[in-house]
């Protein structure tokens, strides 16, 4: 992950005004009166940092570095082994779309095959785990 110190300090800035909108609105005196139960209050809870959790999870997937791998990066075929090369039929990196435990999310990551077993992957990590025949 390349984040340089300025990216890091404007995501932090922006981290922090999303959590103050939520301490605000669990605060709010005009909803306090829905706020009675201990379910309601942990409904609201669980669904505002649910809003953290989805906003740090797409900040940090833009920062992807395999969306965009240097030409030196060697990526491993995680069926076989043999060195993927990146699919030409994909220059750019290839939108994703998954749900994950905060919800769903798109990210970019760019598509390799490998020549040998003519498998399609997108690699998980600079080095994909491979099993041995």
């Amino acid at each position: 992950m390349n984040l340089s110190p300025d990216r890091r300090k404007e995501l932090y800035g922006e981290y922090l005004t999303k959590a103050d909108e939520v301490f605000e609105r669990m605060f709010d005196e005009g909803r306090q009166d829905q706020l009675v139960t201990m379910t309601q209050r942990e409904d609201c809870i669980l669904e505002m940092c649910g809003e953290l959790q989805a906003w740090l999870m797409a900040r940090h997937l833009e920062l992807d570095s395999l969306a965009s791998p240097k030409a030196s990066d060697v990526m491993k075929c995680p069926k076989c082994g043999h060195d993927g090369v990146p699919d030409g039929r994909e220059p750019k990196p290839v939108p994703r779309r998954i749900t994950t435990r905060t919800g769903k999310q798109e990210f970019r990551r760019r598509k390799y095959r490998c020549p040998h077993c003519r498998a399609v992957f997108f690699p998980p990590r600079p080095q994909a785990a491979t099993r041995s025949r």
